[in-house]
């Protein structure tokens, strides 16, 4: 760790400006905002310098061409990951592949697909809190310090870091956004074709199909009997098909489970979903068509409503 003072620099006959150094620079993205600030107030207060900014978030340090980056080194960019968006995904392929400079910390229980992890590497969690979470970066620097690591350009660091996309043999035109969309107007038109299908002597089942949301309602003599909500993003990532069942508030930040477009090589586009408790068993993780996942939760539908009748 260096110290917060500025140091002197004697002077010379040409003056060339000093490439600044801190211990880390901060990647957030927007709804982490708040705990960000308290892990930079209680970092300052630990004594590591932090390169970060209230502009500073995924996108923006996405969207900066390199030239356009800060002209700093640090030890380790520190990219909070609460989503395995693109970004998130070339950060965790960056420390997959070896960059030494890059430390993904994991916000809460966020999945990470198994194969962008790295066995060897643990990664530090929001779980503990920001007193905590400093302490484990604070030891990260003092380590490389120990070993003897320079410190890296972070303008070299993010640009390499972003070149890591996804594996060849996933072509350049696939889009999970597409998908989640084509997936939600697959699961529109199928439940609205097969609710009017119910046990009309005992059900009553509705699908209210919008942009964002499929509401699929089932009710036995105006009570309902099986809720599922179908929404545009979630907790798993925005680019995810999310799934809430039973009767919430609208825009609470509830899920069980979600579903999270891929790409399989000779097959195409397919669906990683994460079952929390959407099938009712829960710790659940399978890769599924749009067939397939509409025939699993219709399924599902109807074991519930068969525990209803009986």
């Amino acid at each position: 760790m260096t110290d917060l003072a500025t140091p002197e620099i004697a002077p010379t006959d040409t003056a060339v400006p000093a490439t600044p150094d801190y211990d880390i620079a901060i990647s957030f993205a927007e709804e982490q905002r708040a705990l960000v600030e308290q892990v930079v107030e209680t970092g300052v207060q630990h004594g590591l310098t932090l390169l970060h900014g209230p502009e500073r978030t995924h996108a923006w340090w996405a969207r900066e061409a390199a030239r356009d980056l800060p002209d700093a080194r640090v030890r380790y960019f520190v990219a909070f990951v609460s989503t395995v968006d693109e970004f998130g995904e070339s950060v965790l392929r960056a420390v997959k592949a070896g960059a030494e400079h890059v430390l993904p910390v994991l916000v809460d229980d966020v999945p990470v697909p198994p194969e962008l992890l790295h066995p060897h590497v643990a990664y530090p969690r929001t779980g503990d809190g920001a007193r905590r979470l400093v302490e484990v970066l604070a030891a990260r620097v003092e380590a490389a310090e120990a070993a003897g690591r320079d410190r890296a350009r972070v303008a070299d660091v993010v640009r390499e870091a972003r070149a890591l996309t996804a594996p060849a043999g996933t072509p350049v035109g696939f889009s999970r956004y597409a998908e989640q969309d084509a997936t939600l107007r697959y699961l529109g038109e199928q439940f609205a074709a097969a609710l009017p299908g119910l046990d009309r002597e005992r059900f009553t089942g509705t699908a209210h199909v919008g942009d964002a949301r499929i509401a699929v309602r089932v009710e036995q003599a105006g009570d309902t009997v099986y809720a599922l909500d179908i929404q545009r993003g979630g907790i798993g990532g925005d680019e995810t098909v999310n799934f809430v069942v039973g009767r919430h508030d609208v825009g609470s930040a509830c899920s069980n489970g979600w579903a999270r477009p891929v790409y399989a090589p000779g097959t195409g586009a397919l669906l990683e979903l994460r079952d929390l408790s959407l099938l009712g068993r829960g710790g659940d993780t399978r890769i599924l068509d749009r067939e397939e996942l509409f025939t699993v939760l219709w399924r599902r539908i109807n074991e519930v409503l068969a525990d209803t009748v009986r």
